[in-house]
């Protein structure tokens, strides 16, 4: 493999390899893959680069989807009133998430 560019970050492009730059709650666009586009919450880190995102339809807190941080855009933060409970997924439900998204599109 030929390398055009010099990385300053390191081999892998992750800088340190044990930061996620996300938090579980943030609000997050799908950049990469068959999903782009498509907006979720973070419910989970996996670190050193993946999260765990739902969105409440297709992808439900007992199935959340691996995505790496890399491909995923932060656009904001869920209410501090529905992440009070948020470490026990089952005070957290898909409606809970679903009314977090529309009302984050509304705004």
């Amino acid at each position: 493999m030929l390398r055009l560019f010099h990385n300053p970050e390191g081999e892998d492009g992750d800088g340190d390899g044990k930061s996620i730059p996300l938090r579980p709650g943030d609000i997050v666009q799908s950049t990469k893959g068959r999903d782009s586009g498509t907006i979720y919450v973070v419910v989970a880190l996996l670190p050193p680069r993946y999260c765990l995102v739902s969105d409440g339809h297709k992808r439900t807190i007992a199935n959340p989807k691996k995505k790496s941080y890399r491909h995923l855009k932060l656009l904001g933060h869920a209410d501090s009133s529905i992440l009070e409970n948020w470490g026990m997924k089952d005070s957290l439900r898909n409606r809970e998430i679903k009314k977090t998204l529309e009302e984050f599109l509304r705004n």
